[in-house]
């Protein structure tokens, strides 16, 4: 029986698949940004979650956030005609910036039950990034970079792959 006290279907031996937990032994929900609008779920699942999940409806579920801070609100939902011999999809998002996440899961007549989720992942906002603006750097970054343009202003050269050779460092 599941948790929602639905009969489950019997044990049946799963098909063959490439990535069904055998990397970790346990089930894993990614979500990968490819661009503004796109994003890919791509998921794990160990022999006992797809005995969980067989032959019930299956779906993604987009959450977004503005912010860390901000509650997650859906965002849209995918029914996956096969989520169980797939193990990736992706997703046109109708809304790019602030942070995403994935839940996958199976639809029962009590509602949504969702058997994995993914971590929040920053969303690329449209359209280029802004070049002039305030950079949020601890004083550590700050201090970093403010050397590094400092020894670049300088002539100090990094060789032939461009990083600065920091001086008293012993190399020539």
């Amino acid at each position: 029986m599941s948790s929602t006290g639905q009969r489950l279907p019997a044990l049946a031996e799963a098909p063959p698949s490439s990535l069904r937990g055998r990397r970790y032994g346990e089930d894993r929900l990614y979500l990968l940004v490819r661009d503004p609008r796109t994003v890919m779920a791509l998921w794990e699942l160990t022999q006992a979650t797809y005995e969980k999940a067989k032959g019930i409806r299956c779906q993604i579920r987009v959450e977004r956030r503005a912010t860390a801070t901000s509650p997650g609100e859906p965002l849209l939902t995918i029914d996956i005609p096969d989520a169980l011999q797939g193990e990736r999809w992706y997703v046109t998002l109708p809304r790019s910036g602030g942070e995403c996440r994935a839940l996958l899961g199976v639809v029962l007549p009590e509602g949504f039950e969702a058997l994995l989720g993914s971590s929040w992942v920053p969303v690329p906002p449209d359209g280029p990034c802004a070049e002039i603006g305030a950079w949020d750097l601890t004083k550590e970054a700050r201090a970093w970079l403010e050397e590094r343009a400092r020894a670049a202003r300088g002539g100090e050269s990094g060789g032939r792959y461009g990083y600065v050779i920091p001086p008293g460092s012993g190399r020539p």
